[in-house]
């Protein structure tokens, strides 16, 4: 009951909920308080809020139900699988390529199970992981968290991605890091782990980035560049089939490699849940065949290449 009137900021909206009537939650909150010595609600305008006693028993509330609901999965393992729910976060970025044929395979091998996907940065996820929200994410590294396990996955090779229309980079394959301050930037936001690489390459390089636009997401992003409204650092992996296409032209930064590495990142346990390992064990599969050349991934161009982008098999 606390956690739905937690959920709802109001009492009357947690009975409507719960289909239990307004004072009997009244009269179990009532009594919870008295047991704890602390209240655990106040209101403020109408409104229900958690005082920091309340916030700190909605924590363990939620990690006990989520207990329950591993028991739940465990149990439900003698039915091979058959059943079941898994909630999952990662950026946009591994959302856009990441993610598609992995939740595909899943899919097709257990088509009953509910899979829920939530995207946002990457400390908010780590938040969510915390809090039980989630089961699994897939975050930029690095995470470090006492509770969680990180199993790297993906290191993937950072591109300069223009317009084919550019007057002058299209006919490029490289160019020089000084020279990235000359041209419009379009990049990830501020605090974004993949643009805290970006940050750290410009202040290891020396060089003051003319940031002209930032979008959250790479779908953004890559109109945007197409159109010749600057240019951009992106993952490869996150823009092959527009390079396969000729709709972007990417180049390699001379005497450097730009890498952003991504991961697994799960609670510790003594016991993963079936469905979660399932999933993991897919995700490294994936993995271990792209390095075998079982998928396909951009390759950057080489110093001597002319106009456009090659691809190849087992770089991402």
């Amino acid at each position: 009951m606390a956690i739905a009137v937690a959920d709802n900021a109001s009492f009357t909206r947690a009975s409507q909920r719960l289909y239990v009537a307004q004072s009997a939650i009244s009269r179990k909150i009532k009594l919870l308080e008295e047991e704890l010595g602390e209240p655990i609600f106040k209101r403020v305008n109408k409104r229900v809020y958690l005082t920091p006693a309340g916030e700190t028993l909605l924590r363990y509330a939620r990690r006990i139900f989520q207990d329950m609901r591993n028991a739940k999965l465990e149990i439900s393992e003698i039915a091979h699988l058959e059943r079941g729910h898994l909630r999952l976060g990662a950026g946009m970025l591994a959302c856009t390529h990441i993610l598609p044929p992995v939740l595909e395979r899943f899919k097709a091998l257990h088509p009953r199970i509910d899979l829920e996907v939530i995207t946002a940065p990457t400390d908010a996820l780590i938040s969510k992981l915390s809090d039980n929200l989630i089961e699994l994410g897939v975050l930029t590294l690095p995470v470090k968290h006492a509770d969680l396990k990180v199993v790297p996955l993906i290191t993937e090779e950072m591109a300069v991605v223009t317009s084919p229309k550019h007057p002058v980079l299209s006919q490029r394959s490289t160019i020089e890091a000084k020279e990235l301050q000359d041209y419009p930037l379009i990049l990830f936001p501020r605090g974004a782990r993949t643009r805290n690489v970006l940050d750290e390459f410009f202040r290891e390089v020396g060089i003051a980035p003319r940031i002209v636009m930032e979008a959250e997401n790479v779908a953004l992003i890559k109109p945007l560049v197409r159109i010749d409204l600057g240019i951009s650092i992106i993952p490869l992996g996150s823009v092959s089939e527009e390079l396969q296409r000729g709709e972007l032209h990417c180049l390699k930064i001379r005497n450097h490699k730009l890498i952003r590495k991504v991961g697994l990142v799960y609670h510790k346990s003594d016991h993963i849940p079936k469905i979660l390992a399932e999933l993991i064990r897919l995700f490294k599969e994936s993995r271990r065949n792209e390095a075998r050349g079982l998928g396909s991934s951009v390759r950057m161009p080489m110093e001597s290449a002319e106009m456009g982008s090659s691809i190849a098999n087992g770089s991402v």
